[in-house]
């Protein structure tokens, strides 16, 4: 490997298409795809966004179409409930840890990640990091815009609350680029409009985004949306342009906040130094000015 260069597995849940449908993954992925200091070393794709049987062709386009050459993408879990049940992306994620360390990106629900430490315990040590799509602080609501919608959930963390609970079980460094660091950035028409004028990869995304676009103002009220998974790529691209601090972290049985007239529980996966956990974790918070910058200049290219 390139000196500088930072060996990647990247764990994906792409829904990335026409119509209203998550685009961050697919901004993801091209941001990865072209940025220098990573050594991409296999996808893997998880049920999440999407249901996995439209996920999977998804990840497979992308990484033909616009990833780099012989990079090869594998199929994971299509629910929660396979969670240590080995699959095709967890056999090649621990092939790939036995070769070298890598920091793995995980995008989605952590299934494949969490099978592959339930399965493979002795490789932890060969995991630089996991970066998850996960988390927030006690009484944090995951709001946007003016129009009252309810807060979102903490989708990736929800759809498999035992998987993460396997990660801060294991030994391996935990990452979290989480709702509070991703809401403070925000894609708007005149950064779309300048995908449409850019490389194929960005033009790609144009279509999916505005038709994002489009349901964030009319659902919450906004000019833009948060393209919440390319905070975890920019951690290990650009982490200068991160702020980062290390908190414990618990998972919390607590009302749901996203439905108020029903009240359940459901699990949180709370951060904060008031939490009596030994399990430390990296809690990304604040993205720099140059950030928004920086992810123009990787879509772009």
């Amino acid at each position: 490997m390139a000196a500088g260069k930072t060996a990647v597995w990247i764990d994906t849940d792409p829904s990335v298409a026409p119509g209203v449908h998550e685009v961050d993954d697919g901004f993801a992925l091209i941001q990865a795809f072209n940025s220098p200091e990573l050594e991409i070393r296999g996808v893997s794709v998880v049920y999440g966004n999407a249901p996995f049987e439209a996920a999977w062709p998804i990840g497979q386009e992308i990484v033909a179409m616009f990833g780099p050459k012989g990079l090869k993408c594998y199929a994971g879990a299509s629910r929660a409930e396979q969670l240590g049940e080995e699959t095709d992306a967890s056999r090649a994620m621990a092939a790939a840890l036995k070769k070298e360390r890598l920091t793995i990106l995980a995008l989605g629900p952590v299934t494949n990640v969490a099978t592959l430490l339930k399965n493979h315990p002795e490789l932890y040590g060969q995991i630089t990091a996991i970066v998850a799509v996960a988390g927030r602080r006690p009484d944090q609501h995951f709001s946007a815009g003016n129009k009252n919608a309810p807060p979102f959930r903490d989708f990736n963390f929800e759809l498999d609350a035992p998987g993460f609970q396997v990660l801060l079980d294991s030994k391996a460094p935990i990452v979290l680029a989480p709702w509070e660091v991703s809401s403070k950035v925000w894609m708007k028409r005149v950064d779309i409009d300048r995908l449409a004028a850019a490389s194929e990869g960005a033009r790609y995304l144009v279509k999916p985004a505005s038709d994002w676009l489009g349901m964030w103002s009319d659902k919450f009220g906004t000019d833009g949306f948060n393209p919440f998974d390319t905070l975890a790529v920019g951690f290990v691209t650009s982490p200068d342009l991160i702020e980062c601090e290390n908190l414990p972290a618990e998972i919390r049985s607590l009302p749901d906040d996203t439905k108020p007239q029903k009240p359940a529980n459901k699990p949180y996966l709370i951060v904060s130094k008031d939490v009596a956990s030994k399990r430390t974790l990296r809690y990304c918070h604040t993205p720099k000015p140059g950030f928004k910058d920086d992810l123009m200049r990787r879509l772009l290219k």
